[in-house]
């Protein structure tokens, strides 16, 4: 339900008394907390190749900082008059900083507000809209002034990768928003990726079925709690701006479209709106496109979007997602509908990590307590069936560190026997973009216990050093702060480094 009123929200204007939770206060904020982890550059450079240059850079460090490209050069030659920002959900500190939470806990609090849903939208007048300080309409938009960039060698094209594309379903006027991408073919042309699975799809089939255009929007750059809300994963249909609401903890601000009706509403404090319009049926060539499975998607017949309007605040920042480079966020973003699938079938679910190895969607690690020899089996079969990208799930007792590979895998090698532990699901839909998937999306999953037997059943223990001795005996103290800072990262002594 989504209060429709210009006045502000709550009892005595309650809502305008804190502060709008916007992409503006939370990079003060964050720069405030983290001032090293935000980096300002200031020097001109290009948005095709240069940008992602600097972030793969970060990423061979295993660094992911908030970087601000003040200078940007488009794909079309001139300097944007709008700064481009990468990584501001670059890491899970800046996932828990935007939530309130911390680095192992950001997905199980990330869903218990999902759960809550204290929060419902609000809808305000224009004049309230920071995202109305400009509008553009019809022949007056170009959107190639905007500093997209041309991520990878193969994209044909300049893509909007952080961009919330919305649509409402036909019959019962709900919204979905999803981060899909978006190729900026013209001035007022973008062509969309409605992958399979998605509910934006369903949409787009629903108004093909009705003989109707769909109208949808971009919105580009707000506050990280109202991503990760609105990108959560939910039934079909339900309001992700009610979920951008819960996740951030105050109500998400609506105005209505300049071009698709007031019924359409739109984030007041996004930094960029764009509006248009899809005719079914009508297709052009977009890809290929280098995607978060690190491999170059196929190119396809992809949904034209056709713009209708741009609306922007002053000194609007333009947001941008590392696809392929950094897949922190969508490792986390799916953890979340992970672990609420798990705990319904184990409630002894402790944890649940998607991480980079996997391309932050194959591979899923869940922590549990175990109690009992079903649970392995049962969590393995509940996160399978929670996303078509999950292909390998490995189960592992509580005393192994979820966030670190080297365990897990130290699990797997110590506490699995494949012809007992081995889970095989042949013929399950899964990830389009995965490579190994046939023709139809049908590939195998599975899972493996790598859990110790239940207790009573002993099992031998893990070796340690006492807990004293490793608080007491530190590297800073024997080693010294400028010695162990010159020790060199093991992948900076590979052959030829």
């Amino acid at each position: 339900m989504i209060a429709s009123t210009d006045q502000p929200a709550g009892p005595a204007g309650k809502e305008s008394q804190e502060q709008v939770k916007d992409l503006r206060s939370f990079l003060a904020a964050y720069r405030a907390a983290y001032p090293d982890d935000v980096l300002d550059i200031h020097v001109p450079i290009k948005a095709e190749h240069e940008c992602t240059a600097i972030g793969k850079h970060f990423e061979d460090l295993g660094k992911y900082p908030v970087v601000l490209f003040h200078r940007v050069i488009t794909t079309s030659g001139q300097i944007s008059r709008f700064p481009l920002m990468i990584n501001v959900l670059g890491d899970r500190r800046k996932l828990a900083h935007a939530i309130g939470s911390t680095f192992e806990d950001v997905a199980i609090d990330w869903r218990k507000r999902v759960w809550e849903a204290r929060h419902q939208p609000v809808v305000v007048g224009r004049s309230e809209a920071p995202v109305k300080e400009n509008v553009l309409v019809g022949e007056r938009v170009n959107l190639l002034d905007l500093p997209a960039m041309r991520i990878h060698e193969m994209d044909p094209g300049p893509y909007i990768t952080a961009g919330m594309l919305t649509t409402f379903h036909p019959d019962k006027w709900i919204d979905n928003c999803a981060l899909q991408r978006g190729f900026i073919a013209g001035p007022r042309e973008i062509r969309c990726s409605l992958a399979p699975h998605t509910h934006n799809l369903l949409n787009y089939l629903g108004y093909g079925e009705r003989g109707k255009e769909m109208k949808l929007a971009y919105w580009i750059g707000h506050h990280p709690a109202v991503i990760m809300g609105a990108h959560s994963g939910l039934n079909y249909p339900e309001s992700h701006y009610v979920t951008a609401s819960a996740v951030a903890g105050q109500s998400l601000r609506l105005v209505p479209s300049e071009t698709l009706g007031d019924d359409f509403l739109v984030p007041a404090d996004a930094e960029f709106v764009i509006e248009g319009t899809m005719v079914p049926g009508k297709r052009a060539p977009e890809a290929p496109f280098g995607e978060y499975s690190r491999y170059y998607g196929p190119q396809r017949m992809g949904e034209v979007f056709e713009v209708t309007a741009l609306t922007y605040r002053n000194d609007a920042i333009w947001d941008s997602f590392l696809v392929g480079i950094n897949n922190n966020y969508g490792g986390a973003q799916l953890e979340a509908s992970i672990y609420a699938a798990v705990k319904r079938a184990v409630p002894q679910v402790q944890r649940v990590v998607v991480p980079v190895s996997g391309s932050g969607g194959f591979h899923a690690y869940i922590q549990i307590k175990k109690t009992h020899e079903g649970q392995p089996r049962e969590a393995i079969m509940a996160a399978l069936s929670s996303s078509p990208k999950i292909k390998h799930v490995i189960v592992v007792d509580e005393d192994i560190d979820v966030f670190d590979d080297r365990w897990v895998l130290w699990a797997v090698a110590t506490r699995s026997q494949w012809d007992r532990d081995l889970v095989v699901v042949p013929n399950c839909f899964g990830a389009h973009l995965d490579p190994t998937t046939g023709e139809r999306g049908l590939g195998t999953k599975g899972g493996i216990d790598a859990t110790k037997p239940a207790p009573p059943k002993r099992f031998p223990l893990r070796i340690n050093v006492p807990k004293d001795v490793l608080e007491r005996v530190t590297l800073e103290e024997y080693v010294g702060p400028e010695a162990l800072a010159k020790v060199p990262n093991s992948r900076d002594m590979k052959p030829g480094k």
